[in-house]
């Protein structure tokens, strides 16, 4: 039997009660033994971008950061749209990636939790996540219809349709790594 293949999960919302979070959360409960869901914590640890400080020794945090991207096989996002963008601590880890040798070619899923299907900060996190050479595995985000700020994990894994949805993209993910 081989080793599950790693995923890295990264949630764009720094939101105590996210629903990017819940769904993501939510995919490694239903994840199948052929996949390791791993949900990156740090976001709200990384220090602001700055190309100055793109030197040794990096900061502790970006460290972890690329060492987390570099095990995976592949990452999974879910992020939220803000004034119709990605956020900026979504947008400041992706910076710190843009140097970085383990983030080029790594495959990536994008996840769409909202209802009102937040096509503008999807379209943006598309853009920028070609620019810096990943490979999109849909070309478009699937989407898991969720109601906004406040749902958890559990009211995820309580909707048939939900873990349907989740069930898919894990379908996905699977096939391509």
């Amino acid at each position: 039997m081989t080793a599950p293949r790693r995923v890295l999960c990264l949630c764009g919302s720094l939101r105590r009660l996210s629903s990017n979070r819940a769904a993501l959360q939510a995919a490694q409960q239903l994840a199948p033994p052929t996949l390791q869901l791993v949900l990156y914590d740090g976001l709200g640890a990384l220090p602001l971008f700055n190309p100055d400080d793109e030197v040794d020794p990096l900061p502790p945090s970006v460290l972890a950061l690329r060492a987390a991207v570099g095990t995976a096989d592949a990452l999974l996002v879910a992020c939220p749209e803000y004034a119709h963008g990605v956020p900026g601590a979504f947008k400041n880890l992706l910076d710190w990636l843009v140097g970085s040798l383990e983030f080029p070619g790594k495959p990536v899923l994008l996840l769409n939790t909202s209802a009102r299907d937040s096509y503008h900060a999807q379209a943006s996190l598309a853009e920028i996540l070609s620019t810096m050479s990943a490979p999109l595995l849909t070309s478009q985000p699937l989407t898991v219809a969720l109601p906004g700020a406040g749902c958890t994990a559990a009211q995820v894994l309580g909707s048939a349709d939900r873990c349907a949805e989740l069930r898919a993209v894990l379908g996905i993910l699977a096939t391509a790594i």
